[in-house]
């Protein structure tokens, strides 16, 4: 079987999916077709052929795949670079390339002409990796090595459904993982700005932006486990590699998460990211996890003095098959010592020699039993200490030890040189030749090296002279005391985290683990602007704070996360804006209603908070006065956006219409609002108005404890959704387009609003699913229903929105369908959609709104007021939106034009009419 070209494969699915979404990177969305346009344009200028390899040196973005794909169509390979890369480090990266263009404006890449072409063949991308000299490696890798993971694919789920986050370093192979994953399969790439991963960006990923499957170094996966298990919720599959696994974190992840897939993978680069992959078991954690079985396209065997080993004799990995690279560029010595043929029982095969010691059981299980050499993975990264010893040497020290520094789970989490030999600079020399990742993180001057019985260094002696933490203290020393706990030394107020040895897997675990002392989010991003505990200290005590001295921070449910994150994504979203407009009539007392706006404001924390998606989606404390605006047009004002990260949450508007008569309208965003905030809202402006005490609501974080005092058994409400939406098609509505209206409000019957009374909610949605299966002629498939989170005393008081959806599956008994989604309303839809793997596949099309919460009533004295309507600034949450609402007995339909047609909603509002006046 002939394997596609990478870009081949990308081709075809955008032939057959070209409007699909390729890739998304913050509020930037391109589809297959317009990703397939831009790198032909892109593939136009490239001066470059068969043979190149051309470096790109771009930052994570649409721009850098739209580069990588027109470097590929011109047949040429690519060699991603990381901009964070030393100058220096990026030049002789330069020198290493046979290539005749760079796809950078960085200047240590100047343009180059056309040059004679070194390799020819499939080439398709270049890894770097450290050497023994301190000078990188760089692998080149033909198309197949990766095209041929995704053929057959045994370690996870790579298809149309599949929503990636793309966050590996981009000079990995663990990127081309990542990306070429999903676009040669018809999947999405989220591209994420944080790399590496922290457990709030996993969480933000998988709720925003439907992320259902990662990668993450072994690292950083135990580093979530230990510190934030619950960030893996929602997704289909984990996969973790580049060191090994811990049993006892495996064993955690899968008791929180058994319905998650953990893949453990093994691969060195010279074969492009796997060779051998097992999904984990609770049964595998009681000892090592295997490495598994070969991947697609791929043989492992175990050799020993030129032999294959027998079942369970330890020898070398030696990999063969599609994946294998061609060489290392510019070093044929390395690359014949590395890349070998051997005599196998299928004939002579070339291998690569990974320097990794294993077995294979006669259960065809590989297992890992350490190094043949002193190599280590940090950071998930392969690390050759002898290079870093050599430039130690050469910056001038006499002598240099490169040692790792392990955990309890024995995987290498940090380097520390110890040398003879003063030289000033040394740090300084060693970060400007070398990648971070390979940075030593402890240097250490000794006068001589400890020696064991047998001569060889001890090494163990080595690692006791690094200093140890000491207890840190409480209060003010808090912070100290958790730089210390991290770091593993004692360190002062004034030091620098990363001077002191601090790595951006342990600025994940510092951040995370003041962020739960402290009750709210320290973003890595602050940690690198304010790397002292000092610094730190001084600004968590700049953060407004409550009475008990903690941070009043609240975390936003799921539904108010996706309001703002769309908020802050398209900065004017009318749509999400809430309006409520009263006419009033008489005396009016302007001054007192511009009072009661105001005590409505600092009485309620949801509606005067500031509303921040920085690593965390939360609310905290405002200082902001509301807006009250006298303006002759409303409209306008209640189009005008709103501003939720500078807490400008609602706006008041008065606009005087005639003698002694005003409009007086109020627009507060959907993520501070629900339906039955209405009447809170207005009851609180007429207390207010009457010069009365306006009770202050509880607060976000009390509204919070109470939601969650109010969870239960989720696991099992996690189980009913997997089965009660099992297979669930999607709804086929005729399209839009057309000029018909896109509301239609038509007054009910006393009989109609006498049946819904009885009946509510599963009366309107049966009423809805049977006009929709007389239009569509399908009778199967999920209404949205919006459901209040309310049912205890303090949240009954809470201006804020406390709302979710349940996905009603209609086509049986309406009643029972209705209270069985009710009951297992804790799950959160978005959490929903991911456990039954809708992907991009919306479960429903269709929302259906009972209105029964009070109605907003305004008592001014004096003064005569009416609810006015009319007042809609958008088009529907839904592609269709049915609602009713008992007060005025009008049932509403609204459609989104380009989405639905104006004849669905028209069936629609006949079918329900004719159902409720039977």
């Amino acid at each position: 079987m002939t394997l596609p070209l990478i870009h081949e494969a990308f081709r075809a699915v955008a032939g057959r999916r070209p409007d699909a979404v390729a890739v998304v990177h913050g509020d930037v969305r391109v589809t297959y077709r317009e990703l397939d346009a831009w790198s032909d344009r892109l593939s136009v200028g490239l001066v470059c052929g068969p043979g190149s390899v051309v470096p790109v040196v771009l930052p994570p973005g649409p721009e850098l795949v739209a580069v990588l794909l027109a470097v590929l169509k011109r047949g040429a390979a690519y060699a991603v670079l990381d901009p964070a890369w030393p100058d220096e480090r990026l030049r002789r990266v330069a020198e290493l390339l046979p290539g005749q263009v760079a796809a950078t404006p960085h200047p240590a890449f100047p343009a180059r002409v056309a040059g004679p072409a070194l390799f020819s063949g499939d080439a398709a991308m270049v890894f770097f990796t450290s050497g023994s000299t301190g000078e990188p490696k760089a692998v080149l890798s033909p198309h197949r090595g990766t095209t041929r993971l995704f053929d057959g694919c045994t370690f996870a789920e790579f298809d149309e459904s599949t929503v990636m986050n793309v966050s590996a370093a981009l000079p990995w192979d663990a990127f081309a993982l990542e990306l070429w994953g999903v676009l040669t399969t018809g999947g999405t790439a989220v591209l994420a700005d944080e790399r590496p991963l922290m457990p709030a960006g996993l969480r933000a990923a998988v709720s925003v932006r439907g992320v259902n499957t990662v990668f993450l170094t072994t690292s950083l996966f135990h580093l979530i486990v230990e510190e934030d298990v619950e960030a893996f919720a929602g997704l289909r599959t984990v996969m973790v590699g580049g060191e090994r696994l811990s049993p006892s974190h495996a064993a955690r992840f899968l008791e929180e998460h058994p319905d998650v897939r953990l893949v453990n993978g093994y691969g060195p680069v010279e074969s492009t990211v796997f060779v051998l992959s097992h999904d984990v078991r609770v049964a595998d954690v009681a000892d090592e996890v295997p490495l598994g079985r070969p991947v697609p396209h791929t043989s492992v065997v175990v050799l020993r003095d030129g032999r294959v080993c027998a079942p369970g004799e330890v020898g070398e990995l030696c990999v063969a098959g599609e994946g294998l690279a061609s060489g290392y560029l510019g070093d044929d010595a390395l690359t014949a010592a590395k890349f070998v043929v051997v005599d196998l029982p299928g004939g002579p095969t070339r291998v690569y020699r990974t320097g990794d010691l294993g077995s294979v059981g006669v259960d065809g299980l590989f297992r890992f039993h350490g190094r043949a050499d002193r190599q280590v993975k940090v950071r998930g990264h392969r690390v050759e200490p002898t290079g870093i010893e050599h430039l130690a040497v050469v910056a001038g020290v006499r002598r240099a030890v490169v040692v790792p520094v392990r955990d309890e789970t024995g995987a290498c989490v940090a380097l520390a040189l110890f040398h003879t030999g003063h030289v000033p600079g040394l740090v300084d020399r060693l970060r400007a030749d070398l990648p971070a990742y390979s940075v030593p993180d402890h240097v250490v001057e000794v006068e001589a090296f400890p020696l064991l019985g047998n001569g060889k260094t001890d090494t163990r002696a080595l690692l006791d002279l690094l200093p140890r933490a000491e207890p840190g203290g409480d209060g003010s020393d808090a912070v100290v005391a958790e730089f210390a706990s991290v770091l593993g030394v004692a360190v002062d107020r004034d030091a620098s985290f990363f001077e002191s040895g601090g790595t951006s897997l342990a600025a994940i675990r510092l951040c995370t683990r003041l962020g739960r002392r402290f009750g709210r989010p320290v973003p890595v991003s602050r940690l690198v602007r304010t790397p002292t505990a000092a610094g730190i200290a001084a600004w968590l005590a700049s953060e407004p704070v409550s009475e008990s001295g903690v941070v009043d921070v609240a975390e936003l449910t799921p539904m108010q996360h996706g309001f703002l994150v769309r908020h802050l994504v398209s900065g004017a979203d009318p749509e999400n804006h809430c309006p409520l407009v009263w006419r009033i009539t008489g005396a009016l007392d302007a001054d007192a209603l511009v009072a009661a706006v105001s005590a409505t404001h600092r009485a309620h924390g949801y509606l005067s908070g500031r509303y921040t998606a920085d690593e965390e989606a939360v609310v905290v404390p405002g200082n902001r006065e509301v807006e009250f605006v006298f303006s002759p047009d409303l409209d306008v004002e209640l189009r005008r956006p709103l501003r939720l990260a500078d807490g400008v949450v609602w706006r008041a508007v008065l606009t005087s219409v005639g003698p002694s008569e005003w409009l007086f309208g109020v627009v507060v965003h959907h993520v501070a609002f629900d339906g039955w905030s209405q009447h809170l809202l207005a009851r609180s402006l007429s207390a207010g108005y009457r010069g009365g005490v306006v009770d202050a609501g509880p607060s976000p974080i009390e509204a919070v404890s109470a939601s969650r005092a109010l969870v239960d058994d989720l696991p099992g409400q996690r189980e009913y959704w997997r089965e009660a939406l099992r297979d669930l098609p999607s709804l086929v509505l005729p399209p839009g387009g057309d000029p018909g209206p896109d509301l239609v409000a038509v007054p009910l019957s006393g009989a109609a609003v006498e049946r819904f009374s009885r009946g509510r909610l599963p009366v309107v949605v049966d009423a809805v699913a049977r006009a929709l299966a007389a239009h569509t002629g399908q009778r199967d498939f999920g209404i949205g229903v919006p459901v209040a989170h309310r049912s205890s005393d303090v949240l009954s008081r809470v201006i804020g929105c406390l709302v979710d959806m349940v996905c009603v599956r209609v086509g049986g008994d309406p009643v029972a369908a209705v209270e069985a989604a009710l009951a297992h309303a804790d799950v959160p839809v978005a959490e929903v959609s991911r456990l039954v793997r809708r992907g991009r596949d919306p479960l429903y099309r269709v929302i259906v709104v009972a209105q029964d919460s009070p109605p907003a009533e305004l008592d001014l004295p004096g003064c005569v007021v009416t609810r006015e309507g009319g007042h809609d600034l958008g088009w529907p949450m839904a592609d269709l939106l049915v609602e009713l609402d008992v007060a005025d007995g009008v049932l509403r339909v609204s459609r989104s034009p380009l989405a639905v047609s104006s004849s669905t909603v028209d069936a629609v509002v006949k079918g329900v009419v004719a159902f409720l006046e039977a």
